[in-house]
């Protein structure tokens, strides 16, 4: 028999075994014990969540309000090296279109002459303005000014007349063009004198004062292939026509003070953010409205103009063909249906300052 000593030793020895086994296993499993620190405490109330801070559109750049406009090539200049890129396509882009010399518009003189009253006119009518929804009628009125007549071309989805308005008894307005048009109808407006230097949109209008050593170096050159880094900029020269309804601080005319591609647009410029969100506004405008303010405002830079329209895109191009590669972003419901992104919203555009 074995004695109680004996059993005892067993009893120890026995568990010695299940304390050395029992913490082998739990050093191999990784278990610790808690300290104080990592015992379960009541749970903090989370932080409430914090709207972005905005930014101040005027806080960067720099501005040429009140100064002499700046020397600047010419498009014709710039056409000596890309006349058969820009310039083969440039009387059928849409910024190419904005406002044309009768001799370059034949289908505009056949439209002129369908009207009794403006046919009368003749060569009294040497500008056209616009061409896609409607058409004005301009002529010179001393340097670097044009008078338009009230008299207005509506047109349909296939460019023909759809109806006139003011025709009966056409009116030449000598103000009227300088004080809402140039801006965006024209080249390099000084705003105490409201004259322009080139009549149409030319080169300098988006791509601003060029080095002439960007042949060498393209970066040099706003707006090129290896120079669309600086999302603001890029923002502020669409902007600069886009953003109707807006109004220069100093000059109180619906375009910036002698603003010059590489500038600040939102020093002189005075904008409605409110816009952005403004149900009434046709989708076209709401979009830009969004755009310009996601960038300038909220400082998102994901999303340009430039990622989605093609400003040089040759006659019959999509313009917009690009942005069917980008990611989809919600800035999109503008124009297209929610339940299909093949849909496009059908809406008519509006502009009090435009008159239509």
């Amino acid at each position: 028999m074995k004695t109680s000593g004996t059993v005892k030793i067993l009893f120890v020895a026995k568990t010695l075994v299940v304390v050395i086994a029992a913490s082998v296993f739990f050093w191999l499993s990784g278990f610790q014990p808690l300290s104080a620190q990592d015992k379960p405490q009541e749970k903090a109330a989370e932080p409430q969540q914090t709207q972005p801070k905005k930014l101040d559109p005027a806080a960067w750049g720099g501005n040429h309000v009140g100064k002499p406009l700046p020397e600047f090539v010419s498009g014709d200049e710039c056409l000596f090296c890309h006349r058969n890129t820009v310039g083969a396509t440039w009387q059928s882009n849409a910024h190419g279109v904005a406002l044309r010399h009768r001799e370059d518009a034949a289908e505009l003189r056949e439209l002129q002459n369908s009207n009794p009253k403006l046919k009368e006119m003749g060569d009294q009518i040497e500008y056209f303005l616009g061409s896609r929804h409607r058409v004005r009628f301009l002529k010179k009125d001393g340097y670097g000014k044009f008078a338009i007549l009230d008299t207005q071309a509506v047109l349909n989805a296939e460019r023909k007349v759809e109806r006139w308005e003011s025709a009966d008894s056409p009116k030449w307005d000598k103000e009227k063009f300088a004080n809402r048009c140039a801006g965006c109808h024209t080249t390099a407006v000084d705003a105490k004198t409201k004259t322009f230097s080139a009549f149409g949109l030319d080169c300098y209008t988006c791509h601003g004062s060029v080095d002439l050593n960007h042949t060498n170096d393209i970066s040099l050159v706003l707006l090129s292939k290896k120079r669309r880094n600086d999302v603001k900029v890029i923002t502020s020269i669409c902007a600069q026509c886009h953003l109707r309804e807006s109004k220069s601080k100093t000059s109180g005319l619906p375009y910036a003070n002698n603003f010059v591609p590489g500038d600040n647009l939102f020093q002189d410029l005075a904008v409605g953010w409110a816009n952005a969100e403004d149900a009434n506004l046709n989708p076209g405008d709401r979009h830009v409205w969004r755009n310009v303010r996601d960038v300038v405002v909220n400082g998102d830079e994901s999303i340009t103009c430039l990622n989605c329209h093609q400003v040089h895109a040759a006659g019959g191009a999509n313009p917009t063909l690009r942005h069917r590669r980008i990611l989809r972003a919600p800035i999109c419901s503008e124009c297209h249906a929610a339940d299909s992104f093949k849909t496009p919203v059908r809406y008519t555009v509006r502009s009090s300052l435009c008159e239509y």
